[in-house]
């Protein structure tokens, strides 16, 4: 019995050949493939964005009914029960336009995140996505000026998203539900 040989079709043969080369003259680096991120997409303002997964404590594709909640300063806070628990809601939309309404944010995805003062349910605009991507760039870029809520971006990524600053969002979401 004979068995055929198996034909490998490379997907990259011109970086396959420049990489042999690099080796067979002896003189080829080590370079590491860029580093990719574990990611959660979403949208902000009608752009891609995202935040590194491992900042992340859950994802929720839909926050579902709301609560109002009275403080005792005044006012209310709303909140939303993710996996039983109930977690003050902070609109990350209201960075770059209006606030929604509760019931518009009942129906929008959310990412929870670990702040000082406990968890907070951070209302995106969806749909929410895993990813993994490389970085594009660095960026230098923050908020637009002194204002801390103008929302800080640390990269771009290689699919054109902007890459959030983690700690920059959980401060964001710690302030804004502050009673």
């Amino acid at each position: 019995m004979k068995v055929p040989a198996v034909r490998v079709r490379p997907s990259d043969v011109p970086l396959l050949e420049r990489r042999a080369r690099a080796l067979a003259s002896g003189k080829a680096e080590i370079v590491e493939e860029a580093e990719r991120l574990g990611l959660i997409a979403f949208r902000l303002g009608g752009r891609p964005c995202a935040v590194e997964a491992r900042a992340v404590e859950r994802a929720v594709p839909r926050l579902g009914r709301l609560v109002a909640v009275p403080l005792s300063a005044g006012g209310e806070r709303l909140v939303a029960y993710v996996d039983e628990m109930p977690l003050p809601v902070a609109d990350l939309a209201c960075c770059v336009g209006p606030s929604r309404a509760p019931e518009v944010l009942a129906l929008a995805p959310a990412v929870v995140l670990p702040v000082p003062s406990g968890r907070v349910a951070v209302a995106v605009e969806g749909p929410l996505d895993l990813l993994e991507e490389a970085l594009a760039e660095r960026s230098a870029c923050g908020g637009e000026g002194d204002n801390p809520d103008a929302p800080r971006l640390v990269a771009r990524l290689a699919g054109g998203a902007s890459l959030l600053d983690a700690d920059w969002l959980a401060g964001w979401a710690g302030r804004n539900v502050r009673s």
